[in-house]
Protein backbone atom coordinates (compact mmCIF):
# COMPACT_ATOMS: atom_id res chain seq x y z
CA UNK A 1 0.00 0.00 0.00
CA UNK A 2 1.20 3.19 -0.93
CA UNK A 3 1.33 5.30 2.31
CA UNK A 4 2.32 9.09 1.71
CA UNK A 5 4.29 9.27 4.74
CA UNK A 6 7.10 11.64 5.73
CA UNK A 7 9.78 8.62 5.43
CA UNK A 8 8.93 8.18 1.46
CA UNK A 9 10.49 9.92 -0.97
CA UNK A 10 8.40 10.62 -4.50
CA UNK A 11 10.56 11.35 -7.78
CA UNK A 12 8.33 12.69 -10.58
CA UNK A 13 9.69 12.03 -13.79
CA UNK A 14 10.16 15.24 -16.23
CA UNK A 15 9.00 13.51 -19.41
CA UNK A 16 5.86 11.90 -20.55
CA UNK A 17 5.94 8.00 -20.68
CA UNK A 18 4.37 5.62 -22.56
CA UNK A 19 1.62 4.41 -20.44
CA UNK A 20 1.22 0.95 -22.14
CA UNK A 21 4.15 0.24 -19.88
CA UNK A 22 3.74 -2.02 -16.51
CA UNK A 23 5.75 -2.83 -13.61
CA UNK A 24 8.53 -3.86 -15.17
CA UNK A 25 8.98 -1.39 -17.97
CA UNK A 26 8.65 1.49 -15.43
CA UNK A 27 11.60 -0.24 -13.04
CA UNK A 28 13.36 -0.20 -16.27
CA UNK A 29 12.80 3.62 -16.68
CA UNK A 30 13.76 4.40 -13.11
CA UNK A 31 17.05 2.14 -13.45
CA UNK A 32 18.34 2.96 -16.91
CA UNK A 33 17.17 6.69 -17.37
CA UNK A 34 16.42 8.31 -13.93
CA UNK A 35 19.80 6.22 -12.41
CA UNK A 36 17.52 5.18 -9.23
CA UNK A 37 17.34 2.02 -7.93
CA UNK A 38 13.66 0.59 -7.94
CA UNK A 39 14.17 -1.98 -5.26
CA UNK A 40 13.85 1.21 -2.73
CA UNK A 41 10.94 0.64 -0.24
CA UNK A 42 11.30 4.13 1.10
CA UNK A 43 11.56 5.57 -2.51
CA UNK A 44 8.45 5.89 -5.15
CA UNK A 45 8.20 7.00 -8.87
CA UNK A 46 5.75 8.88 -10.44
CA UNK A 47 4.91 8.94 -14.65
CA UNK A 48 2.70 10.72 -16.72
CA UNK A 49 1.03 9.76 -20.27
CA UNK A 50 1.89 12.16 -22.93
CA UNK A 51 -1.44 13.78 -22.34
CA UNK A 52 -0.90 14.47 -18.61
CA UNK A 53 -4.46 12.66 -18.27
CA UNK A 54 -2.73 9.14 -16.88
CA UNK A 55 -0.09 8.78 -13.88
CA UNK A 56 1.52 6.02 -12.60
CA UNK A 57 3.07 5.40 -9.40
CA UNK A 58 5.58 2.49 -9.05
CA UNK A 59 6.68 1.85 -5.69
CA UNK A 60 8.73 -1.29 -4.02
CA UNK A 61 6.80 -2.75 -0.54
CA UNK A 62 9.44 -5.23 0.25
CA UNK A 63 7.40 -8.09 -0.80
CA UNK A 64 7.53 -6.94 -4.64
CA UNK A 65 6.09 -4.01 -6.83
CA UNK A 66 3.11 -2.09 -6.54
CA UNK A 67 1.68 0.28 -9.21
CA UNK A 68 -0.87 2.51 -8.78
CA UNK A 69 -2.85 4.14 -12.22
CA UNK A 70 -5.09 7.08 -11.77
CA UNK A 71 -6.71 8.64 -14.90
CA UNK A 72 -8.95 11.37 -14.97
CA UNK A 73 -12.58 11.17 -17.96
CA UNK A 74 -12.63 14.36 -18.54
CA UNK A 75 -9.74 16.59 -17.35
CA UNK A 76 -6.17 16.42 -17.33
CA UNK A 77 -3.24 16.36 -14.33
CA UNK A 78 -1.65 20.30 -13.80
CA UNK A 79 1.41 19.65 -16.11
CA UNK A 80 4.56 20.80 -13.65
CA UNK A 81 7.28 23.21 -14.50
CA UNK A 82 10.58 22.31 -13.77
CA UNK A 83 13.44 24.56 -12.70
CA UNK A 84 15.87 22.06 -13.67
CA UNK A 85 16.93 20.22 -16.57
CA UNK A 86 16.81 16.71 -14.92
CA UNK A 87 15.00 13.68 -15.55
CA UNK A 88 13.71 13.09 -11.92
CA UNK A 89 12.52 15.21 -9.95
CA UNK A 90 12.12 15.09 -5.68
CA UNK A 91 8.55 15.86 -4.77
CA UNK A 92 7.25 16.48 -1.55
CA UNK A 93 4.71 14.69 -0.21
CA UNK A 94 2.37 17.89 -0.29
CA UNK A 95 3.15 18.21 -4.16
CA UNK A 96 2.26 14.44 -5.11
CA UNK A 97 -1.13 15.07 -3.28
CA UNK A 98 -1.89 18.16 -4.86
CA UNK A 99 -0.73 16.99 -8.07
CA UNK A 100 -3.30 13.97 -7.86
CA UNK A 101 -6.11 15.80 -6.71
CA UNK A 102 -6.27 18.85 -8.99
CA UNK A 103 -7.77 17.88 -12.50
CA UNK A 104 -7.31 21.08 -14.82
CA UNK A 105 -10.25 20.78 -17.38
CA UNK A 106 -9.95 20.82 -21.23
CA UNK A 107 -13.39 21.85 -21.71
CA UNK A 108 -16.09 24.10 -21.01
CA UNK A 109 -19.63 22.97 -20.58
CA UNK A 110 -22.39 24.74 -20.65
Amino acid sequence: MLDFNVRTRYYLCDKPTDMRKGRNGLAGIVREILNRDPLRYDEAFIFYGRHYDIVKILHYDLNGYVMYEKWFDEGRFLKPVFMEARRCHRISREQLILLLATAVQTKLCI
